[in-house]
């Protein structure tokens, strides 16, 4: 799942950081590969995911009429892809205090993500302890993606609501697999939803050692267009970034007699960049709280977030963006099944939100180690109240398969 608690240590930190990019399904156990370097262990992972989707729906979603290559009206109603990563985490160990570095590069066809990022979804190295806790730094998901608890946390397949289906589906009014500001396509905060770079952008996190169940968080970038090296600098004014953006929250997980509790409560903060006056836009402000429980291989999830107006033209008279989700799982042995929901609205150019609402029922079996076929198919419902507007309505079926290594 994308949102894992951390792990608190660099073996099992390895495992977080190939969930967390695996997609939003539970992958299949695979033990990485290990070489001993002298005094630090190098362990080599990943996974390949290949996928089948069958896609429905309305064929004049392109509402901006620009007919392009990926538009809505111009994609195929199936057909096939396929993700792959490889992960490579270096560990030691000093007298003190354990330490290391995770690379996790994309090896796809195209050698981007599903998402259009770079040929790297994050470079980080950390140090950590029992008593100190653990330092990021580096290109990784914040505190408040990292701790945030909502409906996908418990979603199977490739996550539910915060799955894969949007990536054949037009939610910009320009192509399918092209994620805008239109929509909040997925349970994201404002930097990860508008910004969409919330996991590559450069960063130093800290965490709390977990005690009692309870765990805290906080992460400082100074501007969230940054990722990667010094040739990849955002200028100080870019109309979708944010600079001196901060981001924790709270997290807490205890099994109570066999039922499993989990809650959290994140958020971000931050400047807004423009380039003028016709572009300027309010500050970062979000918020989430959730939680989830579990008790005999069933779960329930859910959260509210409230992004308030950040990122919204000062301009706008309509500056409310916020979303909710819920979701029920079971889980029994090798295989699983889920139901999420999730809903939101978005600041449009006129008086009215744009509304999303997105039902999405997965199911994923171990047909052996490392080994993982599931099922997924969303329903979802897209409106945008301004002139112009892209109303997308329809499904989105994937078959596919996961190896784990």
């Amino acid at each position: 799942m994308k949102k894992l608690l951390l792990a608190t240590s660099a073996l099992v930190g390895l495992a977080s950081t190939a969930a967390l990019a695996g997609g939003g399904h539970a992958p299949a156990t695979a033990a990485p590969a290990s070489v001993n370097a002298g005094a630090l262990n190098v362990m080599v992972g990943g996974f390949i995911n290949v996928e089948h989707a069958i896609v429905d729906q309305e064929d004049g979603a392109d509402s901006q009429g620009l007919n392009s290559p990926n538009s809505a009206g111009n994609t195929r109603d199936a057909s096939f892809t396929n993700d792959a990563e490889i992960h490579v985490t270096v560990a030691g160990s000093a007298e003190d205090f354990d330490y290391g570095g995770v690379i996790e590069l994309n090896a796809q066809l195209d050698s981007t993500d599903a998402e259009g990022g770079s040929n790297a979804d994050r470079v980080y190295i950390f140090a950590e302890n029992d008593g100190f806790g653990r330092v990021e730094f580096g290109g990784n998901a914040g505190a408040s993606q990292t701790l945030e608890i909502d409906a996908s946390n418990i979603a199977r397949a490739t996550g539910g609501v915060e799955g894969n289906w949007w990536h054949y589906v037009d939610t910009n009014g320009t192509s399918a697999g092209a994620a805008g500001t239109t929509f909040i396509v997925q349970p994201n905060l404002a930097v990860a939803e508008i910004d969409q770079r919330g996991s590559d952008t450069s960063k130093i996190t800290y965490y709390t050692p977990r005690f009692s169940g309870l765990q805290l968080g906080a992460s400082y970038t100074n501007d969230s267009g940054d990722i990667g090296s010094a040739g990849a600098l955002s200028p100080k004014n870019t109309i979708t970034d944010f600079a001196n953006v901060f981001s924790g929250g709270i997290n807490f997980e205890q099994d109570f007699d066999g039922v499993e509790l989990g809650l959290a409560a994140v958020g971000e903060t931050g400047t807004a960049e423009d380039t003028g006056i016709a572009t300027a836009r309010n500050d970062l402000n979000a918020y989430s709280v959730g939680g989830k429980v579990g008790v005999a291989g069933f779960s329930v999830a859910g959260n509210w977030a409230d992004l308030g107006d950040s990122g919204v033209l000062t301009s706008s008279t309509n500056d409310e963006q916020s979303y909710w989700t819920a979701g029920a799982a079971y889980e029994n042995g090798p295989y699983g099944v889920s139901v999420t929901y999730l809903n939101s609205e978005t600041a449009g150019t006129g008086t009215a939100a744009n509304e999303l609402s997105n039902v999405v029922v997965g199911a994923d079996y171990q047909l052996a180690p490392g080994l993982t076929p599931y099922v997924e198919a969303a329903f979802y419902d897209l409106d945008e109240n301004t002139t112009g507007a892209l109303n997308n309505e329809g499904s989105v079926v994937l078959l596919g398969a996961e190896l784990a290594f």
